[in-house]
């Protein structure tokens, strides 16, 4: 082992140390008793801690949050991630770790001025006139201060924490150590993919640390919300880079402060929402009501999109149909969609289609008033995790996003649930007008695709014609050359047949030649013997 290896895995051991310490000290002993049985793993394991009165009286699902939550911001990523993972974790896992809040102490200003200089070339008061040394809000990833730039535009700046990269590309890490020793040691997780699980963990969030790409979807997301008169802030392109991002200032307030409660405001939101969702595959990741506003002229107003989700063609498709199948009762359309959903393309699981009848039966016979679309989707991953099959991961967002709307409208009438608020936009599903939209869609897709067909025939004629010729020539060089070759080969198979004719009559013609000539005489016709030798020889070789 190289010595660099060997450091390596020190520091390895040692974060792995810490982390299993403080997972020690909030009772999940047995969980580490599981994971850690190889031998070198034996340092890491603490002796016995006893638990703490405070923690005694909570439950484990209570206890791995606060253990989270003191290991640090990668670790709360984690949980606020598989909290939206109802296919993986039991339900009473899913609501504690949903509590886990995004929010730590801001860092010092000089670490914002550094960062600016370093990513943008020059001080702050360089760009920036007017900043606000104090963040308004402060998480894991980032902080956010006011600001005017120098067009003399009020904007927010947000800057990333200096050195979280790191950080960050140490825990996962870890966490991915965590996962190969559990995969290794629990069966029970061999059928949850939990190593591409934290891979797509570990990818999403490297990509929350790329500010460049957090500019380019909040830019994508403004032109698909604008038509839905939703307002994304501007992002000032000249004042951004990878670890600082500059955007338009919205005046408003957040959607849990407004007094006078309507349910205008998320008639809107909500419909808007399922019409960004269906149509472009995109939607806010992370819409609690801290990140939705009520701008000053009435309009509602999105901010903070570092998470965002994309559900492809294919599963928005599939989901509308089961939502549309399930609410009608109808069983026969609702099956095929569920399998593809879940990605049964053979023989399904055992008793798969009577869970799934009572999926159905239970939301058709309810009136719309009284289905939680949450609920739905949240049965559907429950459906998967019974079955052990994998769940394409960005549905457990969508669902988290389905959540906070469901909570923003009951804020805004307890009464109303957000099937029913967006009743505009779910009615023509019921119809199949969206169906009917989707199958649209694939039918333009086909032809689109058989226009470019035709479009690039001529060119890909022309290289085919072009291929096919250097082709054939090549086929005519190698005849050409096994022609030669058999023609060398015959000529070889003549020589050596009649070196095998010859070497008997030579040999008789010695032996006879021997016994007659004597003397001078014997000689001269071993000499003549020589001469015709040579002659039978050249001829042998010309064949």
């Amino acid at each position: 082992m190289r010595i660099f290896d060997f450091r390596h895995k020190y520091r390895l051991i040692t974060r792995v140390r810490i982390t299993v310490g403080i997972l020690l000290r909030h009772g999940l002993g047995y969980f580490v008793d599981k994971v850690f049985k190889d031998p070198y793993l034996k340092l890491a394991r603490w002796k016995k801690i006893p638990l703490s009165r405070n923690l005694k009286e909570l439950s484990l699902p209570e206890r791995l949050r606060i253990a989270l939550e003191q290991l640090g911001p990668t670790y709360i990523k984690v949980g606020q991630f598989f909290s939206t993972r109802q296919d993986i974790l039991p339900e009473e896992y899913i609501k504690e770790l949903s509590k886990l809040q995004d929010s730590v102490p801001p860092f010092a200003f000089y670490n914002v001025e550094k960062i600016i200089k370093e990513d943008m070339s020059g001080p702050v008061n360089k760009f920036f006139p007017e900043f606000s040394p104090e963040p308004f809000f402060s998480a894991s990833i980032a902080q956010v201060h006011k600001a005017k730039n120098i067009s003399g535009k009020n904007c927010v700046v947000k800057v990333q924490r200096v050195g979280i990269e790191e950080i960050i590309n140490q825990d996962i890490e870890v966490i991915n150590e965590f996962g190969k020793l559990a995969m290794r040691h629990l069966p029970e997780l061999k059928n949850l993919y939990l190593s591409d699980i934290i891979d797509e963990f570990g990818e999403g969030l490297r990509r929350q640390l790329d500010f460049i790409y957090e500019a380019g979807m909040m830019t994508k997301m403004k032109d698909f919300y604008g038509k839905s008169k939703i307002v994304v802030p501007e992002v000032y392109w000249g004042f951004t880079t990878k670890r600082v991002i500059t955007m338009e200032k919205l005046s408003g307030i957040k959607i849990t402060d407004i007094k006078e409660k309507n349910i205008t405001l998320p008639k809107t939101l909500v419909k808007a929402f399922f019409k960004v969702l269906f149509e472009t595959g995109y939607f806010h990741g992370d819409l609690h009501p801290g990140n939705i506003l009520q701008l000053d002229d009435g309009r509602i107003g999105l901010v903070d999109f570092g998470l965002t989700g994309y559900l492809s063609f294919d599963k928005r498709r599939d989901l509308a149909l089961i939502i549309s199948g399930t609410l009608k009762g109808d069983f026969g359309s609702t099956i095929p969609n569920l399998k593809r959903f879940f990605g049964i393309f053979q023989s399904e699981p055992e008793n798969f289609e009577k869970e799934v009848n009572f999926f159905i039966d239970k939301y058709s016979s309810l009136p719309i008033h009284k289905i939680n679309l949450e609920n739905v989707v949240k049965d559907l991953l429950k459906i998967g995790r019974k079955f052990k099959m994998r769940l394409y991961p960005e549905i457990g967002l969508l669902v988290k996003s389905i959540a906070n709307l469901e909570s923003i409208c009951s804020y805004f009438n307890p009464d109303l649930n957000l099937l029913e608020i967006s009743h505009e936009y779910w009615k023509p599903l019921m119809r199949k007008g969206i169906i009917q939209k989707f199958w649209l869609h694939e039918i333009k897709t086909v032809a689109n695709s058989y226009v470019d067909l035709i479009k690039d025939f001529p060119v890909e004629y022309e290289n085919f014609l072009r291929q096919n010729d250097v082709r054939i020539k090549e086929e005519q060089k190698l005849i050409e050359k096994l022609d030669i070759y058999h023609k060398n080969i015959e000529s070889a198979g003549n020589r050596i047949a009649a070196g095998l004719i010859s070497m008997p009559i030579i040999a008789l013609i010695l032996f006879l030649g021997y016994k007659e000539l004597t003397g001078i005489n014997f000689i001269f016709f071993l000499g003549g013997l020589f001469i015709i030798f040579l002659l039978w020889a050249r001829i042998i070789f010309l064949l």
